[in-house]
């Protein structure tokens, strides 16, 4: 039978109940990370380049707490549904309105698939996508949560083009003032956090960051670390986007008041043929290429990606997404040529549908690819 005594009974001295180090939230801007709260001592060389890209000397507390960890993007990251599942990553729904038509983008691959074959040309260009409120983006993450998960990281896509980092940050406030009372309460000291970083991008460049977070936890390294990383990194991820239907491209940034692509480019680009290829960097998109052909301009962007690959990447990830059937992508000699030389390099290369908020954006049949580099002139 269990001795139900007290410690002291037996002669061992009553331990002092460990003290709580406040719960904390942190975002990123366009400085660094910004702490509401500060319950870590602060390190003197977060930013340093380029040794804040380097994965990080893990020591076993560093491991202990890969565990703990609960890594969160939004639908609009485009990565294998299938490997964000494998790898444990929560994927935030994003709530798309046509008319009195409704769904929920939950990053599904067949789903996001049928849309781009039967209801984008229709109903895509009214389309209106919308993230959850801080409310049901808090009550997402809640439901995520398991005991011993002490830290959240999410990784969400530009500010500059989505609600949903904003909303994230209300969310981790609220979430701080509630699901830090529970675990007290639980007798959990150790703080609870989470790190909410703006990924300054788009499509397969949020790819990029969340890839390189499963990377680095599965190398152990801590959620503290990681999110300093990111929070470097996110300034050395570029994203080339090709859209197929120049004008499905203007009517949709003309809807949403964004001047990437005005009148002129467009109906030269109808006339010639030419395709814009958008650039999305540091949480701007602007066209920076004019390419005669879609297959030429997928070729050119999918050079620029090899040539980088060669010349050597800060994280050895390239992303590939494309709205439309990925066979497509699979089969053509540029991105075969492309596999061929990550593999070479040993570099992973992802491939996966473009999800159905991208879609919306750039039009069925666009690609996009996105690596980090230290620099791209294009």
């Amino acid at each position: 039978m269990l001795n139900a005594q007290p410690v002291a009974a037996v002669g061992l001295p009553l331990r002092a109940a460990p003290k709580y180090s406040s719960d904390a939230y942190a975002y990123s801007t366009h400085g660094g990370f910004a702490k509401t709260a500060d319950s870590t001592p602060r390190a003197d060389n977060v930013h340093r380049l380029p040794s804040a890209l380097r994965s990080a000397s893990v020591n076993a507390a560093d491991r202990s707490a890969v565990a703990n960890t609960l890594l969160i993007t939004d639908a609009a990251c485009d990565l294998p549904a299938e490997w964000l599942a494998a790898n444990k990553v929560a994927v935030l729904p994003i709530k798309i309105h046509v008319d009195d038509w409704h769904l929920i983008d939950l990053h599904d691959e067949y789903d996001t698939l049928e849309f781009f074959r039967k209801d984008i040309a229709t109903k895509g260009m009214r389309a209106q996508s919308e993230p959850l409120s801080p409310l049901e983006t808090r009550d997402f993450v809640q439901s995520n949560l398991r005991k011993e998960i002490n830290a959240v990281i999410e990784v969400a896509i530009a500010s500059s083009r989505s609600k949903i980092y904003m909303n994230s940050l209300a969310a981790a406030q609220n979430l701080m003032l509630m699901h830090g009372r529970v675990r007290r309460n639980m007798g959990i000291h150790e703080p609870f956090k989470m790190w909410v970083v703006d990924s300054e991008t788009v499509f397969a460049g949020q790819g990029v960051l969340v890839a390189e977070a499963v990377r680095q936890l599965q190398a152990g390294m801590s959620a503290a670390k990681l999110a300093q990383h990111l929070d470097t990194l996110r300034h050395h991820v570029h994203t080339l986007v090709v859209p197929k239907d120049l004008f499905y491209l203007y009517s949709r940034a003309k809807i949403k008041g964004d001047n990437s692509v005005g009148w002129l480019t467009y109906n030269v680009g109808k006339m010639l043929d030419i395709k814009a290829v958008v650039h999305a960097y540091a949480g701007k998109t602007e066209p920076c290429m004019k390419v005669r052909g879609y297959d030429d301009a997928v070729k050119r962007v999918m050079d620029i990606a090899i040539t980088k690959v060669r010349e050597g990447l800060i994280t050895p990830i390239v992303t590939v997404s494309y709205a439309g059937n990925i066979d497509d992508v699979r089969e053509s000699a540029s991105f075969v040529a492309l596999e061929s030389v990550c593999m070479r390099r040993g570099v992973t290369l992802h491939l996966s549908t473009m999800s159905m908020t991208g879609g919306l954006n750039v039009g069925a049949g666009a690609l996009s690819i996105a690596f980090a580099c230290q620099s791209l002139d294009v």
